[in-house]
């Protein structure tokens, strides 16, 4: 009923990215100038699907893992043999079956377990799949789930949630009323303190075009206090701001003496802004610039992103994304939620949603 093949850069470039710039689900996560801006890292391995009519109805961005390591479900031994796991993503945030429009919840879940007899055939053990956020698309149902938990058993797949991620996202003001009566009341009082102090500072905030104007206040943070790196280097964000000026954006806050002293990223897509980075500087941090940035960005959203396309149904963004507090420990393949940062994003009225993560024992 199904044909399914897997994503050829060179044959199908031009088709995949056509779907996904036409199609709700889509966003720029998914076009091939982000999917491989990093191919060398990844074993790609991502699914186009066609119906009966060879119509172009669903992709799979994906890539291949060979382990000894792959997770077992409780009870079951980990094969001795290494295993083949296909993960929708492992360079996104998220990823999942992106579906054409208007398909029915039946039509779906059919593509879905023909998708999952098309691994077992091409001899892949799990399936580790993060869907979409549900709050990207308003009108949108979250059938995924219902399917991605459906009774295997008689097929001889299994599935679990391998781990929830709590995503801290603040509902965006349609007007300076909403801002003032509902944002700004929702802050805590050591928010509003904080906010008060840096009014005092005398801050502005600014755009940039030039990641390296900024990038080694993101860099000094991580690794003072996680010792950890960027996702991206500098090189990398910056070529991704080059193809993608419509969906990536530079903040920053500067001081009286034109000083940085708090920079974000924000990536945009469908009716969500995401703050992918967002640090400040010793100096920053003593007068609460960062709080002063992501509040700017709260209240005068629509003038700071008046440049980006976009495709919300209301027309207007309506979240704003401050990301996940987790801290994750690798040898167990289980996150812990970083109590300080979690409440220092509550603090702006920020609602946790959670973000499912499943593994699909083939």
């Amino acid at each position: 009923m199904y044909s399914i093949k897997k994503f050829n850069f060179k044959e199908n470039n031009k088709e995949w990215n056509s779907f996904i710039r036409t199609n709700s689900e889509g966003h720029f996560f998914f076009e091939t100038d982000y999917l491989f801006y990093h191919r060398e890292r990844f074993d790609d391995f991502s699914l186009m699907i066609y119906d009966k009519k060879n119509t172009f109805i669903c992709v799979l961005p994906a890539c291949c893992e060979i382990t000894k390591k792959s997770p077992a479900f409780v009870g079951v031994p980990i094969n001795d043999n290494n295993q083949k796991i296909l993960h929708s993503h492992k360079g996104l945030t998220f990823g999942g079956f992106i579906f054409k429009d208007n398909l029915s919840f039946l039509e779906k879940r059919k593509i879905v377990f023909s998708c999952f007899e098309f691994l077992k055939k091409n001899e892949f053990t799990d399936l580790i799949i993060k869907p979409l956020p549900s709050y990207f698309f308003i009108d949108k149902d979250e059938s995924i789930h219902r399917i991605l938990n459906d009774n295997f058993n008689s097929n001889e797949i299994e599935s679990k949630i391998l781990r929830v991620e709590a995503n801290s996202v603040i509902t965006l003001p349609k007007s300076e009323v909403d801002y003032q009566e509902i944002n700004y009341q929702n802050y805590s009082t050591r928010k509003k303190r904080n906010l008060k102090k840096a009014y005092q500072s005398n801050l502005r905030i600014e755009k940039t075009e030039l990641a390296t104007d900024f990038w080694n206040i993101l860099e000094d943070n991580l690794k003072t206090r996680h010792n950890l790196l960027p996702v991206h280097s500098v090189d990398e964000i910056q070529l991704l701001k080059d193809k993608f000026p419509n969906n990536i954006l530079f903040s920053l806050a500067k001081n009286s003496t034109n000083e940085i002293v708090a920079c974000s990223v924000s990536f945009v897509y469908q009716s969500t802004i995401h703050l992918q980075y967002m640090s400040a500087t010793k100096k920053g941090k003593e007068i609460c610039a960062l709080d002063f940035l992501i509040n700017h960005l709260i209240e005068n959203h629509v003038i700071h992103f008046d440049k980006i396309i976009k495709t919300s149904p209301t027309g207007s963004f309506d979240f704003l994304s401050l990301g996940v507090s987790e801290i994750r420990n690798n040898t167990e393949n289980k996150d812990s939620i970083n109590e300080g940062l979690f409440k220092w994003k509550e603090e702006f009225g920020a609602k946790a949603f959670s973000h499912f993560v499943y593994q699909i024992k083939l």
